[in-house]
Parts: C-alpha cells; sequence; structure tokens
C-alpha cells in the first residue's frame, strides 16, 4: 500500500478531494482507495489542480462514510501491477 494524502475537504456529493502525496498522479485513476484499516472506500475518478500542487477526486462507495470524514484523514492506494512488455515477433508453429 502506498500513501494517496490526505483528505482536504468532502464535495457536496460526497465526493473527497485529497492532497495528493504521491508522485505518480497521472497514472493513479481508477485505482482503489483504503483507509488506515484497509477498508476500501473508493475510487480515485480524476486528478484536479496545478501539476506542482495535483488534487485526487475520490468517489466513495458509501455516500454515508462521508459524513464520517474528516480533514486531514490520510489515505491509501494500491498500485496497480507493472505490466510486463510484449514479445515482438512471430511465431512459428512449426
Amino acid at each position: 500500500m502506498k500513501k494517496l494524502g490526505r483528505v482536504e475537504q468532502v464535495t457536496r456529493d460526497g465526493n473527497l478531494i485529497i492532497i495528493c502525496e504521491t508522485p505518480e498522479a497521472s497514472r493513479i485513476i481508477g485505482l482503489t482507495v483504503y483507509d488506515e484499516e484497509m477498508r476500501r472506500i473508493g475510487k480515485i475518478v480524476d486528478v484536479i489542480g496545478r501539476v506542482e500542487e495535483p488534487r485526487i477526486v475520490v468517489k466513495l462507495e458509501n455516500l454515508e462514510t462521508a459524513s464520517t470524514v474528516k480533514p486531514g484523514t490520510v489515505y491509501y492506494y494500491k498500485p496497480a501491477p507493472e505490466k510486463r512488455p510484449r514479445r515482438s515477433g512471430r511465431r512459428s508453429g512449426r
């Protein structure tokens, strides 16, 4: 697990805006977000803001969770497995 960042605010729609603390902000859209007890809370749906100070938008799985989230809460994500490069060339079936 890697640290995603701290909650900056909760939107009216129940999404979380998180101050990004990972250098790979542009490659984490679609990954699952976890709390400190490794419970799944939602998915990363967007990266917004300036390149130097990106913010992560997380859509919560359960909107009731939004009322319990406090600014400063730390969340984590599990990095996607790296894809292995494909071999080039033809395979002979002989």
